[in-house]
């Protein structure tokens, strides 16, 4: 049977001396708060389980110094950790799939975001080119875990500017939805701007975002 997100988790773990309490306790927040893979907690611990089902793992773990029983005593652990931990949150933010992203380009523009490279920036990683775009636009779209959800609309890997935060209706008042962000994906308060309108002042957006809202 092959790992999937338990590989993930050994990767996590492979330079841990011991596969103690403290290191349950430290995984078990990564599943919570950064789940691997952008799964669902449900499909993490699902993953976790189905391999402590299997009797044979096909996955070759000859990179990493745990044994095998050292390393299902420590799946076991997890689980039951985390079965102390429910009912489970949201994690702090999420992907979404991207196939709306148009919807985005032509929303409400809520604020402009400062990207740094990684791994100063919490969402470098996330934003993907978006397929076919004449503007060689990047982008996440992000369900966070107050609720609300936003796209993240940067500029090519090669430009430079700040990307726009921006929210399609309904959605809650922008102040409350640029707090949300700031709160759940960790970015420094200074590098998010509120979009403030003001006809003396346009507002400089990656090419081909156009807010209606």
């Amino acid at each position: 049977m092959r790992l999937g997100v338990v590989t993930a988790i050994l990767y996590c773990v492979q330079f841990s001396p011991e596969l103690n309490d403290a290191e349950v306790e430290r995984i078990a927040d990564m599943v919570l708060e950064r789940p691997f893979y952008d799964l669902a907690v449900e499909e993490e611990y699902a993953g976790i389980e189905a391999v402590l089902a299997a009797p044979d793992w096909e996955d070759d773990l000859s990179w990493q110094p745990h044994a095998e029983a050292a390393v299902r005593d420590f799946l076991r652990r997890l689980l039951q950790r985390l079965d102390a931990l429910r009912p489970w949150r949201e994690p702090p933010f999420r992907s979404l799939e991207s196939n709306r992203w148009e919807e985005y380009r032509t929303g409400r523009l809520l604020a402009h975001v400062r990207l740094y490279p990684p791994p100063q920036d919490p969402l470098f990683s996330r934003l993907r080119p978006v397929p076919g775009d004449e503007h060689e636009l990047r982008a996440t779209l992000l369900r966070l875990r107050s609720g609300d959800e936003v796209a993240l609309i940067a500029p090519p890997s090669s430009g430079t500017g700040d990307a726009a935060l921006m929210a399609v209706a309904p959605h809650r008042p922008a102040p409350q939805v640029i707090e949300a962000f700031v709160t759940h994906t960790g970015y420094a308060r200074e590098r998010v701007t509120p979009a403030v309108r003001r006809w003396w002042r346009r507002p400089v957006l990656p090419a081909g975002v156009r807010p209606t809202g």
